[in-house]
């Protein structure tokens, strides 16, 4: 039998996009262009479609990693529904076009998206990646964005999506991230992380509706093309629950507060957390105890930091943001217990 060829690699995942097109559309279109793209959760690729000399299609492949547990933020085809939600809202996002649970092609599920033009504003992890804006462009990019997500938080999708995992409520939501926050060696970081999770069961507001979550709402994850917003990337951490869980990691990530020196050096450039509250409430998003959901979301980046971090020095997977974060951890648990307390 025929070995299918590793998705790790640029040339394994060129020759399975090869056999995949050649198949569903067509004998005389060619997948070329093949290019690893950046992202924490699972495999992204770029390519293109080509007919004779012609682009017939632009497209994201994502794939889970071989031998890794679909579940959560690794099951690609959780997205699919969402994808085709956000189309049918006009929310600016990639459209999904091909998907499958077949392992045939690429030995796990595949999610194929439309390739959307435009770069994110800067990436606010490195740098040295990307062009920053000055201020004022930057006002302009991210009120956009502010616009986009109270356009997808007017979404009734716990109705669309009924069929879709259920919400989680605001105390369940707390108490996720115990067991990730656990799996640090630290017993420092442990010993913080549980103080920010009692000062925030202490203070939970009630369970709001649910609506639909982003969940990694912030600039890295925004395109924009000639200054207009193209789409919102990154879907893997979608789900349903409180909306103003976005509002508040919006908040957080640009919150100097939050941030240890190698990440306050550059933030010059970037609104405050002032900036999208005003922006939100003025595009009609309601707004209540903002202060805990920024809290929340400090404690839910700490804990997750407090796992990939414990992967990236250990060489498990290799990622220097999380050397960014882990500077900021002790930051983060005391802002979310001094905000959620």
């Amino acid at each position: 039998m025929e070995r299918t060829p590793d998705i790790r690699g640029t040339d394994g995942m060129a020759a399975c996009l090869q056999g995949w097109v050649e198949t569903h559309l067509g004998a005389d279109k060619v997948a070329a262009n093949v290019t690893r793209m950046p992202g924490h959760s699972g495999l992204l690729y770029g390519f293109d479609v080509l007919a004779g000399a012609e682009t017939a299609e632009r497209l994201v492949i994502r794939v889970p990693p071989p031998g890794v547990r679909q579940k959560n933020n690794q099951d690609v085809l959780r997205q699919v529904p969402v994808l085709r939600l956000l189309e049918q809202h006009g929310v600016p996002a990639p459209r999904a076009r091909y998907w499958g649970g077949e392992t045939v092609w690429f030995s796990v599920p595949y999610l194929m998206m439309s390739r959307l033009a435009g770069r994110p504003p800067g990436d606010v992890f490195d740098p040295a990646n990307g062009a920053v804006p000055d201020a004022a462009a930057a006002e302009r990019l991210f009120g956009q964005a502010v616009g986009a997500l109270q356009r997808m938080h007017r979404i009734d999708a716990a109705s669309a999506l009924a069929d879709w995992e259920p919400p989680r409520l605001i105390r369940d939501e707390i108490d996720h991230w115990i067991p990730i926050l656990e799996k640090t060696s630290d017993p420092d970081w442990i010993a913080q992380g549980k103080r920010a999770r009692d000062a925030l069961h202490a203070n939970a507001p009630a369970d709001p509706e649910p609506g639909l979550l982003h969940g990694d709402y912030y600039s890295n994850n925004w395109l924009f093309h000639e200054g207009r917003l193209t789409g919102i990337v990154d879907w893997e951490s979608v789900s349903l629950g409180p909306r103003l869980l976005d509002l508040g990691w919006l908040c957080m990530m640009y919150d100097p507060e939050c941030w240890g020196p190698a990440r306050r050096a550059h933030m010059h450039w970037c609104p405050p957390p002032a900036f999208f509250l005003e922006r939100y409430a003025a595009a009609g998003g309601l707004i209540a105890d903002i202060d805990w959901y920024r809290a929340q979301a400090g404690y839910r980046l700490g804990c997750l930091t407090a796992y990939y971090y414990e992967l990236h020095r250990k060489g498990r997977r290799h990622d220097p943001a999380w050397e960014v974060l882990a500077e900021s951890f002790e930051r983060l648990m005391r802002r979310a217990v001094a905000l959620g307390g």
